[in-house]
């Protein structure tokens, strides 16, 4: 009789500290996810962040090539005295 309770007592114990495991582990579960939310977050906020500069940047170095380009085009770029001028110079 006494082994018998003996051994109940171990199992209610045992059971017990297996709750106790669960618990924490749960609550270790649930502090990781939120950290890795919460970094997921960050990091979206980051990305979103970075594809706006790059469009900016985009946009201002298109402008910059189109003005370059159209200075380039102008057909006064060089008179044809200049060119004369440039062709002796050279």
């Amino acid at each position: 009789m006494v082994a018998q309770e003996t051994a109940e007592e171990v199992k209610r114990n045992a059971t017990k500290e297996a709750e106790l495991i669960r618990r924490e582990a749960e609550r270790d579960a649930a502090r990781i996810i939120e950290d890795a939310r919460y970094k997921a977050s960050r990091i979206l906020t980051e990305h979103e962040e970075l594809y706006k500069q790059a469009q900016i940047y985009k946009m201002r170095f298109r402008s910059l090539v189109e003005a370059q380009l159209a200075a380039l085009e102008m057909e006064d770029w060089l008179t044809p005295d200049e060119e004369k001028e440039a062709e002796k110079g050279a």
